[in-house]
């Protein structure tokens, strides 16, 4: 494994994996998804990229996949692994940049969900991830991207007004926490930076947090996809495998080598 470079995945929101899990007790939507597209795989060898805290990994590995997942905080690889334990010591999760990679074998299904991929911030970034993608495939692998589309309404709201995001209940203090966030969106790059301010009844702004994405438009994930030499097969607005149209929310891009 290359070493890597944690300057953009540096920011804490990235290193605290229970309150991570906290957070997104309510993402299970895509479960149905990519038991789907397992079971649709021509074997069940599975790569997941930026694979977080497992979330995706134990319905996977409870569904018969031979999981391997690539994650670059060190804290949620520990964490992941942690879980990973619990189901039989089946699947790991293994530290490394999903733009540098070499695990010396080819895998049936590769994705990367839940807009991880946005996190890949160049042009130059994402077509490093997708010739590691294309070296680890076979003629009839599948790989997938799962992003939001970027909605205006999203992108261009006002100046430091605060918008709410979600609310979980912390595991730790058990506190009910309410999270907002303000945005600050580049339309010449595509770079969208993040704050997150979370609250509770006792504590406004207890703790804020900043992180960056790149919007990805569909001209653009074209482009990068054929460019890398992918053939775009599918492209969904939903997980249930829908048509992608100007009014979708998501943008799932199926692509074989």
């Amino acid at each position: 494994m290359s070493k890597f470079s944690m300057k953009e995945y540096g920011n804490t929101i990235y290193h605290d994996a229970q309150r991570y899990d906290d957070e997104h007790w309510w993402k299970t939507d895509d479960f149905p998804f990519w038991k789907k597209m397992l079971v649709e795989a021509s074997g069940n060898k599975v790569l997941e990229l930026a694979a977080g805290t497992g979330r995706l990994a134990i319905p996977l590995i409870r569904s018969s996949a031979e999981y391997t997942g690539i994650e670059i905080s060190p804290e949620f690889v520990s964490h992941a692994n942690d879980k990973l334990q619990m189901e039989n010591g089946q699947g790991k999760i293994i530290l490394g940049d999903i733009r540098s990679f070499d695990l010396s074998e080819k895998f049936d299904l590769i994705f990367i969900g839940f807009n991880s991929f946005l996190h890949l911030l160049t042009d130059k970034d994402a077509s490093a991830c997708l010739k590691c993608v294309i070296a680890h495939m076979h003629d009839k692998s599948r790989f997938i991207i799962d992003i939001f589309y970027p909605s205006p309404l999203f992108l261009y709201r006002p100046e430091n007004m605060r918008f709410p995001t979600m609310e979980y209940r912390d595991s730790v203090t058990n506190e009910k926490t309410w999270v907002e966030e303000t945005n600050d969106y580049d339309s010449e790059t595509g770079i969208n930076k993040i704050r997150w301010f979370y609250s509770t009844d006792k504590n406004k702004d207890i703790r804020t947090y900043d992180f960056t994405m790149r919007m990805y438009w569909p001209d653009t994930m074209n482009r990068l996809l054929i460019d890398a030499g992918l053939s775009i097969e599918h492209v969904w607005g939903t997980y249930r495998k829908t048509k992608y149209s100007e009014n979708s929310n998501l943008q799932i891009y199926v692509s074989g080598v």
